[in-house]
């Protein structure tokens, strides 16, 4: 049985690699390598391929960069490498990097977060102030960056942040998270009172709650 694999040729580099995944089979190679030495080379690889995909179709993914996709407002994007800029298309359903995730996910992951910084913005500049209002909260400033294990937080200066990943939950989910930090202003603490104001104005927040729970790593882990 034979395997089906990408070549990728390159100037740079000086020796010659495989590396499998959920989505296919890449060879590494240098631009000028001899073509019936690389495809020996490739061949005595081939019960390793197969074993490392059997391995890998057993497992399930961790995330849907697993997959080659990315959840924006909930719903499931696809990653589009190689773009010549950095978008996400809601229209199309599709967010284009300009990184190759498989090749340098690291640049990818930075790629994503300046997307998801910028998307978050527009939507918490719309949605943020009709709150507020509503709420009768103030903040002094807005801060949008990315958090491991937090989705919001209003400080004693006055400093409204908020995790950027969130812009991969619903935005319903993200209405409860604006809610929750605008109601510290008049409660900091997790008490009674702080739950009351909540659910006056959010009365999904249980819902949202759990949605946190249960996809909250799915959302975080780049």
């Amino acid at each position: 049985m034979e395997f089906n694999y990408q070549l990728k040729l390159s100037k740079r580099r000086k020796t010659v690699a495989i590396k499998v995944r959920s989505s296919g089979v890449s060879v590494y190679a240098p631009h000028n390598i001899c073509k019936s030495w690389l495809s020996g080379w490739v061949s005595s690889k081939q019960e390793w391929v197969l074993e490392k995909q059997k391995s890998l179709n057993e497992q399930q993914p961790d995330t849907l960069w697993s997959v080659n996709k990315i959840l924006v407002f909930g719903h499931e994007y696809g990653l589009v490498n190689g773009a010549s800029k950095s978008e996400i298309d809601h229209d199309s359903r599709k967010v284009y990097l300009v990184s190759d995730w498989q090749e340098d996910k690291q640049a990818a992951i930075f790629e994503v977060k300046q997307l998801f910084k910028k998307g978050l913005s527009e939507y918490l500049h719309s949605a943020l102030p009709q709150y507020k209002d509503l709420m009768k909260s103030e903040y002094k400033s807005l801060k949008i960056r990315f958090y491991k294990r937090r989705w919001g937080s209003l400080s004693s200066a006055g400093v409204i942040a908020f995790n950027c990943a969130l812009l991969g939950a619903p935005k319903w989910v993200i209405n409860y998270v604006i809610v929750h930090e605008l109601a510290h202003y008049h409660v900091m603490a997790h008490n009674t009172a702080f739950w009351t104001i909540v659910s006056r104005f959010d009365q999904n927040h249980v819902e949202a709650k759990k949605y946190l729970k249960e996809y909250g790593r799915t959302i975080t882990d780049w």
